[in-house]
């Protein structure tokens, strides 16, 4: 029969037990703090962050993210290029488009000379090529490759294009493989080497967005959408261009997402990585409701004039069950503090009595607030986490003073 440990083996493993945690913590801890200063991480993170801005782009009222079932097919965009493109085309503007294309592509480096585009027309689909632009006083052509939407070669498919336009009597000056974010060319694979350099020495491959906001033009999107929109005398032509400008970036920044997340996976396979990632994500869910108890903690040797400080809902909840009876509430979320003011009910739930409306009004901050669907007076601004953290403290109490003050105010008020 086993016998009983004596009290103080006992203690001797419950020690020894609290120890092998605060190891196994330990070593959770410095894996965690290792990996969020890792440098290769760090640079990832704000490439990320970066990316995500050029994703947020608001379409507004933009008729291409009504119609968004069809702009990610590749007919959308080469109908839509078509049309600015075509000298001939509604847009009112001639050959202006035309020639901003032209003089875009040339800096590309593509060999082309306006002057042998003076009788230019664009067609769609001839010969199953996307775009071509040709001359029939000069005979020469332009193969315009759409590849906006990525989709993937056909087998030899630019240098039957090639072949084609040749046969029809044309010189083709240039092939234009437009992409809609780096600069990938063609997929060359069972291509004679005769064919790989007929193509190669004409080809230009062009982003429609490069995600590059410093000015350079050199994708699609600025070299050329944004001119035309300038150059434009058509309040519709403006509008079209404009809106199909957004319409890119938004799809550019989409798109360029997949490189990262691939370094990002890459990462994550590594070791512990993925452990430690997760150990990190469970930290962060719990930060938000740390926060909200520092608030609490640096507020609760002086909570008056609230009678009773807590965290709930999700909230740091300030209440005041006396004469005025208010609620102060702030909100925690990811980058963000704000806090609500609102009248306390009774417990059968009242319609509120409108102290809180009277108290920010004698406070003289009642236009810092407005109402939102909850009948809760919101504060206007926010407060950065964690750049403002100190501030919104200094908030909290220089409201609690004032609230004090309009407290006395409005109880000698007849």
């Amino acid at each position: 029969m086993d016998q009983p440990l004596k009290p103080e083996m006992a203690m001797a493993d419950e020690i020894a037990l609290l120890q092998r945690i605060k190891a196994i913590n330990d070593t959770a801890i410095r894996d965690v703090e290792a990996f969020v200063r890792h440098p290769s991480l760090c640079l990832l993170a704000r490439e990320y962050d970066a990316n995500l801005k050029k994703r947020e782009v608001d379409l507004g009222f933009n008729l291409f993210a009504i119609i968004s079932d069809r702009y990610h097919q590749e007919n959308f965009h080469s109908d839509i290029l078509k049309a600015l493109i075509d000298p001939k085309g509604k847009h009112q503007e001639q050959d202006a488009f035309f020639r901003l294309f032209l003089k875009f592509i040339r800096s590309h480096g593509a060999a082309v000379n306006l002057q042998d585009y003076s009788s230019a027309q664009v067609e769609r689909e001839e010969g199953r090529i996307d775009l071509l632009i040709k001359d029939e006083v000069s005979k020469k052509a332009i193969i315009i490759e759409n590849k906006i939407n990525n989709a993937g070669d056909r087998p030899t498919q630019l240098p039957r294009y090639l072949d084609s336009v040749r046969a029809k009597g044309y010189t083709c000056d240039a092939i234009i493989y437009l992409r809609l974010h780096g600069d990938a060319r063609p997929d060359m694979t069972g291509w004679t080497a005769d064919e790989i350099g007929q193509v190669e020495k004409r080809l230009t491959v062009i982003s429609a967005y490069d995600g590059n906001e410093d000015g350079t033009q050199n994708d699609l999107r600025k070299g050329w959408i944004l001119k035309c929109e300038a150059e434009s005398t058509n309040p519709d032509a403006k509008h079209i261009l404009r809106q199909y400008g957004d319409l890119i970036k938004k799809l550019g920044g989409n798109i360029m997402n997949k490189p990262i997340m691939e370094k990002f996976y890459k990462m994550m396979v590594e070791g512990e990585n993925l452990k430690t990632a997760l150990s990190l994500r469970a930290m962060f869910d719990e930060l938000i409701s740390y926060r909200l108890e520092r608030i609490i903690d640096k507020f609760k040797n002086d909570p008056g004039p609230f009678q009773k400080l807590l965290v709930r809902d999700g909230l740091a909840v300030f209440q005041r069950f006396q004469d005025p009876g208010l609620t102060l509430a702030v909100y925690a979320v990811p980058e963000s503090y704000g806090f609500s003011v609102w009248d306390e009910q009774s417990q059968d739930q009242e319609v509120a009595r409108g102290h809180a409306e009277v108290i920010l009004k004698e406070m003289g901050v009642f236009d810092e607030y407005r109402l939102n669907e909850y009948s809760q007076f919101t504060t206007i601004r926010t407060f950065e986490f964690p750049s403002e953290e100190e501030i919104l403290y200094e908030h909290i109490s220089t409201f609690k003073r004032r609230l004090r003050e309009a407290i006395k105010s409005v109880s000698r008020s007849p």
